[in-house]
């Protein structure tokens, strides 16, 4: 939902795991501290302070130098730009090749992803037709019968997106362009805002037509309908109530279902009704890209995992330092280690690491669920009512020993304190369900969202009452070693809505003597919604999980020891390494050199490191899973995706592993605003 809040700042963090994604993921888009490609024209950007009113429009008129405000509430103008866009181009001169068509919001595999589903493509005849049959100054004749509409008068609408982000500039260069030939009259002017600028006026509803991305939070057809119909961007879309409940209706029937084919056909209805009212343009799922120095083994490319999970890694032959590794990423590092607030990339990597959740992915499965501190659990028959038996002996970093009270206390703590830019939403709606974006929607229906003073003005009464709700939610019993968790509605992917960061279990003890919130319900409000800046958990860590936060120098590196006293058998790594370095040059230099044993690598810069690989991980999309390494004899720069490795059974000693082929997990949409505020 709003998860690319925090994360867009770190746009090329997870790009080891998915370097072809544009949000927030590497390639082919241009971290904040990364130099666009010499071919990318220079953005035009515009300072904070004139998102305050709306620019965007133009006249605000039909008059061929802007648009009214209802502009994209005519269906023919959002059919006509889909037709406009070209995805072949954008898949192979910015994805190399390594990209699909997104068809459906969701991803192979998913319920939903139908690839027969109604989808636009490339035409700029249609689009021209479509042009004509729209009516936007609502006289009821059609434009290309009116001399006062669209296609005689023309219009000039600004495109936005944000600053550094190529991937998504070359979309809008692809309209642009597009739109041109059909019609020299349509004009779209690109404007490059940076983050605030454009967060604000995405907020502000002022934003014409947008680009937006989505880099999932749990391997769900739910996590991809939401954000971009209610959630995240259908909330910044004006979206007319009438649709935006059809919609809604459609995600509650679909997320309350177990049965995946049961799932599979109400989002096909979903598809359907994405297609007729087109209030976006699905563009690409990009495939996953991951290099990694040929010694290293045990990495598991589940991609939902932030970056790495260090705990099955070993370097049994690394020659210089088998004990220690080192993972060169981009500038941008953590943002905070408090798991309850934690929505970007860089952070949630370290807190996976330190951190432990109820239970776990198994492997590189996105759908199979192993115990981790839950030995068991069990669900009511209504899928209401979900069970934990804790486990026992289970040891914080300091010592303290796991209890229920602290699993009921960390889920409770992020219900409570996690505010409407946290990822506590996922959580939250469960718990009391669709639609739900966070507490104070309990206490003023999200009036107070994100403002700490404004909640803290409401009565007493109302607060406690809300603090309440949430505790009956989740309740802990320690002699039992159980904690029980009611839900609002049956909620088909529960795991792993808690499998990820924002459920870790933090040491209630230990949270309260550093200052934290105390559990009661007279104080909760004092800690809603805090910044990172101000959270006093964002620079200490002390969870139950195979590493320790040794120390962090923000804007440098991370370091994290192995813990020895782990419950399972501790990991084989002594530590971790995870230094920030913003220049590529100097990343695949030390990849050159064995210094480092993993590095972020744009699109733009694969042609560099491909030479350089021995050995192949193809993902096999039957089974889910990556098939074991294979040879590489050849590489073809010249050529595009997959063909240009020629496999064999031939060994070489060039020094690198490619983990290649996972497709989707981000996802960008053209979205548009329905009439403009």
């Amino acid at each position: 939902m709003r998860k690319f809040y925090v994360v867009l700042a770190m746009l090329m963090v997870v790009s080891f795991v998915l370097t072809a994604c544009a949000q927030p993921t590497a390639a082919p888009t241009a971290a904040p501290t990364e130099a666009p490609s010499a071919e990318t024209p220079a953005p035009t950007e515009a300072p904070v302070e004139e998102v305050v009113l709306n620019p965007y429009l133009g006249s605000n008129k039909l008059d061929g130098n802007g648009i009214p405000a209802t502009f994209f509430d005519d269906v023919h103008i959002r059919k006509a730009f889909a037709y406009c866009f070209d995805w072949e181009t954008m898949i192979n001169d910015v994805y190399m090749g390594e990209a699909i068509q997104s068809k459906v919001l969701s991803l192979p595999g998913m319920p939903g992803y139908d690839p027969d589903a109604p989808y636009y493509s490339s035409d700029l005849d249609k689009c021209a037709e479509e042009f004509k049959l729209a009516d936007v100054d609502k006289d009821g004749v059609p434009a290309g019968e009116d001399p006062d509409d669209v296609w005689e008068m023309g219009f000039r609408v600004q495109m936005l997106y944000n600053t550094g982000n190529t991937t998504r500039q070359i979309m809008a260069e692809i309209l642009q362009q597009n739109l041109a030939t059909v019609n020299e009259k349509f004009s779209v002017e690109i404007l490059g805002l940076p983050w605030p600028s454009y967060l604000a006026a995405q907020r502000a509803k002022k934003i014409p037509i947008m680009t937006g991305g989505w880099l999932e939070d749990i391997h769900d057809a739910h996590n991809w309908y939401q954000p971009y119909t209610t959630g995240t961007y259908g909330a910044r879309q004006n979206m007319p109530d009438d649709l935006k409940a059809q919609f809604k209706a459609l995600l509650d029937e679909g997320v309350a279902l177990i049965d995946p084919a049961a799932r599979h056909e109400v989002y096909k209805r979903f598809n359907q009704l994405y297609y007729d009212t087109v209030p976006g343009i699905p563009i690409v799922l990009a495939t996953s890209h991951g290099y990694e120095q040929k010694w290293v083994e045990g990495r598991i490319m589940n991609p939902i995992f932030s970056n790495i999970y260090y705990y099955t890694i070993s370097k049994p032959t690394d020659p210089t330092d088998p004990d220690v590794f080192k993972y060169v990423t981009i500038s941008g590092g953590p943002d905070t280690l408090d798991p309850a607030l934690s929505y970007d990339t860089a952070s949630g990597e370290v807190i996976q690491n330190i951190y432990e959740t109820l239970v776990f992915y198994d492997g590189e499965a996105t759908d199979k669920f192993v115990p981790q501190l839950a030995e068991s659990w069990t669900t009511s028959d209504d899928g209401t009512v979900w069970t934990f038996n804790i486990r026992k002996d289970v040891k914080f970093h300091n010592g303290d020993v796991l209890t229920p009270t602290d699993v009921a206390y960390s889920f409770q703590r992020g219900l409570l304190q996690g505010g409407y830019s946290s990822p506590q939403w996922l959580l939250a709606e469960p718990f009391f369900g669709v639609g739900m974006d966070d507490i104070t929607m309990l206490v003023d229906e999200g009036a107070s969202a994100d403002d700490r003073e404004a909640l803290i003005a409401n009565d007493p009464a109302v607060l406690k009452a809300a603090c309440e709700t949430v505790q009956s939610k989740i309740v802990a019993d320690d002699a039992a070693g159980t904690v029980t968790m009611t839900l609002a509605q049956p909620w088909g992917p529960f795991l792993p809505t808690i499998a990820n960061g924002w459920g870790s279990i933090m040491d209630k003890k230990w949270v309260i003597e550093n200052g934290g919130w105390d559990g009661t319900c007279d104080t909760w409000q004092n800690y809603y919604g805090m910044t990172s800046a101000e959270d006093p958990f964002t620079p200490i860590a002390n969870g139950t999980g195979p590493f320790k936060l040794d120390y962090w120098t923000p804007g440098t590196e991370v370091s994290l020891v192995r813990n020895d006293d782990y419950w399972r058998e501790p990991a084989a790594l002594k530590q971790v390494l995870i230094v920030e370095v913003g220049e590529f040059g100097t990343r695949f230099a030390m990849l050159e050199a064995g210094d480092a044993d993993a590095i972020v690598v744009p699109a733009e810069y694969r042609t560099q490191v491909d030479p350089l690989v021995s050995v192949a991980s193809v993902y096999d999309a039957a089974t889910n899973t990556y098939l074991p390494d294979q040879n590489v004899c050849t590489i073809d720069t010249n050529k595009l995706g997959l063909e240009r490795f020629e496999l064999c059974d031939t060994a070489n000693d060039r020094p690198l592993r490619l983990y290649i082929g996972r497709p989707g997990l981000t996802q960008d949409v053209i979205l548009f605003n329905f009439n403009i505020q």
